[in-house]
């Protein structure tokens, strides 16, 4: 009669633990930030248009109203606040009678012919933002009005004309 032996390794988990477990150390980085001052245009103010599509060149001088106007949003970070805002360089001109006058020129005709329109703008209260991705912004919106001038434009032909205006905000 053979008899067969076996062996059994029994490792003891005392043995591999020691080599196992490594040491740990903690050492506190401390990251420092300074804010300024940030502001920026609302991205639905990207291509601000104001259409007058009806308006009457030669009979300017009748109209004391805007002919059309568009809303401009500018969103701060908390404890910026808006120091200055000016349409075409001027800060006063925050009414018709303190317009500025913005050149418009006839498309695709030669030698351009212009006609003025008048600009302003005209500050709305500033709100506090509670949600949507300006979430805690202080919001300063403004409305740019264009309107017809004092006086009659005669020699303006019929057609399609186009310009642009600076809206700059300080902060």
């Amino acid at each position: 009669m053979k008899l067969h032996r076996m062996i059994i390794a029994i490792v003891l988990p005392s043995l591999w633990s020691a080599n196992a477990t490594a040491a740990t150390t903690t050492n506190t980085v401390t990251v420092n930030a300074a804010t300024q001052s940030a502001c920026q245009f609302s991205t639905g103010n990207s291509n601000s248009e104001i259409n007058m599509s009806d308006y009457e060149a030669a009979l300017a001088s009748g109209y004391s109203d805007s002919a059309d106007s568009v809303g401009v949003s500018v969103f701060c970070n908390a404890g910026t606040s808006l120091t200055g805002r000016r349409i075409g360089g001027s800060a006063a001109a925050t009414a018709r009678g303190t317009a500025i006058t913005v050149p418009l020129t006839l498309d695709g005709t030669p030698g351009n012919p212009t006609l003025n329109t008048l600009v302003w703008y005209s500050p709305v209260s500033s709100n506090i933002q509670a949600n949507g991705p300006f979430k805690g912004a202080v919001r300063y919106p403004s409305n740019i009005f264009a309107g017809y001038p004092q006086q009659a434009q005669f020699g303006a032909p019929t057609g399609f004309y186009t310009g642009t205006v600076d809206f700059t905000v300080e902060f």
